[in-house]
């Protein structure tokens, strides 16, 4: 985990690719960038480069009212992206604080950073001007935060978050935008980080205040719901997850039409919660009507639609035709080897499920004789 210093040059340095992104010296500091992050693999400098034309293109839209929380949504997001450089290759860090420390002097005389940050003589940039709780700062600890949770560390997420909220609240008040995200994601990494019962009761706390904040039928406000609903099936009531995917259902058929990925989401988590609620069949019935829907919008073997393949193999199983369960897992896992490779974790489950459902299947057929 980085301590303060390191978080706040990867601060500083995200606002830094943000106030360069519109600067005359544009071309000069993306070749620095993307040479630092590609630290000598030519895949990922042009993989930085992708990422640093993105952000200028961003900034290249014009003005208006949302270009500060695009500014300090961009600056956020470079911050997770150093901050993930410095804890992969700390020896980064002098080669960072030195592009910092040149972006800042090609700014135009008399220009202050819009974070009011600042570098000191020797080149420590240890501090924020405007103190750790800035907005910037802030920002960037979301993204630290999330970035330990993709790396596997959902603990970590989980304890970050729980110390980002409390300074959300106070910085920005208890229902700003930012503070609701923060909330929603100390409750899904408490999920993930195994404590299903206690994330289904924060998002049971959160739902309502993003309804009333920012709607009932807004993208963010249908995603604390979808949580909502899944750690209540994980904490063991499937039936009520089966109701609440139901409900959900409807609304992002609304908003979003019903082929989006969202609704096709939705639709895949109220089969799942349908059959763990003990109706097998009418899980059966769910998955056989969204597979030719997921194989149309994404192919055969995406792995979306491989995954609703094996919920329906699974669920045909359950619903009593072990025989026709043996028969589509002998499929699948023709598909699943040619996609994934035989060693992976996915494939192996599916030559578990084949071996199980063919062992029913014989016992199935010794009780017909």
């Amino acid at each position: 985990m980085l301590g303060e210093s390191l978080l706040t040059l990867a601060a500083l340095a995200g606002q830094m690719v943000v106030d360069a992104a519109t600067s005359d010296g544009w071309e000069k500091a993306e070749r620095g960038y993307a040479q630092l992050l590609g630290r000598g693999n030519a895949k990922q400098a042009k993989l930085a480069r992708g990422w640093l034309e993105e952000t200028r293109e961003q900034l290249s839209r014009g003005a208006g009212a949302d270009m500060g929380l695009v500014r300090t949504a961009l600056a956020g997001r470079w911050a997770g992206r150093w901050a993930d450089l410095l804890e992969a290759d700390p020896d980064a860090e002098a080669e960072l604080r030195a592009l910092v420390q040149e972006a800042q002097a090609a700014l135009p005389a008399g220009q202050v950073p819009p974070s009011d940050q600042a570098v000191s003589a020797d080149g420590d940039a240890s501090s924020y001007a405007a103190g750790p709780d800035h907005p910037g700062a802030l920002a960037t600890r979301s993204e630290l935060a999330y970035s330990a949770g993709q790396a596997g560390d959902a603990a970590a997420a989980r304890d970050q978050f729980a110390t980002l909220l409390p300074m959300a609240e106070r910085v920005l008040g208890p229902e700003h935008p930012d503070t609701l995200a923060a909330r929603a994601s100390l409750a899904y990494w408490t999920g993930q980080a195994g404590d299903a019962a206690a994330a289904r009761d924060q998002f049971a706390t959160v739902l309502p205040m993003a309804e009333r904040v920012l709607g009932p039928e807004h993208p963010d406000t249908l995603t604390n719901r979808h949580n909502l609903a899944n750690f209540t099936g994980y904490a063991g009531d499937g039936a009520a997850a089966r109701d609440q995917f139901a409900t959900l259902l409807r609304a992002r058929e609304r908003v979003f039409g019903a082929d989006s990925p969202d609704t096709l989401v939705a639709r895949f988590n109220l089969a799942y919660w349908t059959g763990r609620a003990g109706d097998a069949a009418a899980a059966r019935d769910q998955f056989a009507t969204l597979l030719p829907i997921r194989e149309r919008m994404y192919g055969p073997d995406h792995p979306d639609t491989l995954a609703v393949r094996e919920e329906l193999a699974y669920w045909t199983g359950c619903a009593g035709a072990a025989a026709a369960a043996r028969d589509q897992f002998a499929t699948l896992l023709s598909a699943y080897e040619e996609v994934l490779g035989s060693e992976h974790p996915e494939t192996l489950a599916v030559w578990y499920q084949l071996a199980h459902w063919t062992a029913l299947a014989g016992d199935e057929g010794a009780t017909q004789d």
